[in-house]
């Protein structure tokens, strides 16, 4: 597919994707979510790809769904229901796929794009940052965030960020434990680019497995949740990077994965 909302490089492991419609603080639309989710698709399959950054051009992270084209449309409930649709598909594929994605968060992340930060494993942000959950303003249901918001800050916290569409600056975000650390503007990619190297040297299935192991404890038993531990420890055991990492621990020296 031929991009033309977004943009995606490779570097050594590591892809990278912009969000790229700066006109429009890389508003949320079908086209975007399209192309996002088609990108996120191609590095899922990809066994080159070992981490995954999202970010956006120019000022923005993401302004959510595209206000403009909501106001504009002629049967705004069906235009609603199609876009949040689209949406929840690149959502979706974040939360479920078995390799890390890291949100540099390098301005505004409002509504929508709050919750596709939110999706990701891992959350750095510019002190530059802005959140805001949004929905309120426009007399809109949100999306996405009423599951991710409360997991991260709490319900009480995450009531009252939706409810009165409070804006709150990367520091009070990571304080909250929205994102695991705001950082200079000048420092963002750098840092989200060192997260995803050092996670691109690592198991990378056995750090798939850890990120799915994190998501089914959201709602599993203590039972279930044992057993798949134990699946997921068992089938591990029978690859090359198990036995390496045991090799070079008895040996006193850094293990060399190679993802296998």
């Amino acid at each position: 597919m031929t991009y033309k909302s977004i943009d995606a490089e490779r570097k050594e492991g590591i892809s990278i994707i912009h969000l790229n419609t700066p006109d429009n603080m890389n508003a949320l639309d079908a086209k975007m979510s399209e192309e996002l989710d088609d990108a996120l698709l191609q590095c899922q399959e990809d066994d080159a790809v070992k981490a995954v950054i999202i970010t956006g051009a120019g000022k923005a992270f993401c302004a959510g769904g595209n206000v403009k084209a909501m106001a504009d449309a002629p049967d705004p409930e069906k235009f609603l229901a199609e876009l949040s649709g689209w949406i929840h598909k690149p959502v979706h594929r974040i939360y479920t796929m078995e390799k890390v994605v890291i949100a540099a968060v390098n301005g505004h992340a409002v509504g929508a794009g709050a919750a596709l930060a939110m999706a990701c494993d891992l959350r750095y942000a510019s002190k530059n940052a802005k959140f805001n959950m949004g929905f309120m303003k426009i007399g809109l249901a949100p999306g996405c965030g009423t599951y991710f918001l409360p997991k991260l800050v709490g319900k009480a916290k995450a009531s009252e960020l939706i409810f009165l569409s409070e804006t709150i600056d990367a520091d009070a975000a990571e304080k909250l434990g929205l994102i695991n650390r705001a950082v200079e503007p000048d420092k963002l990619m750098a840092t989200a680019t060192d997260v995803a190297e050092r996670i691109a040297k690592g198991p990378g299935l056995a750090i798939g497995r850890a990120k799915t192991l994190l998501r089914l404890s959201e709602n599993s038993r203590l039972e279930e949740h044992l057993a798949a531990e134990r699946h997921m420890i068992s089938i591990s055991g029978a690859t090359e990077d198990f036995r390496e990492g045991v090799t070079a621990f008895a040996e006193k020296r850094e293990p060399r994965f190679v993802g296998k």
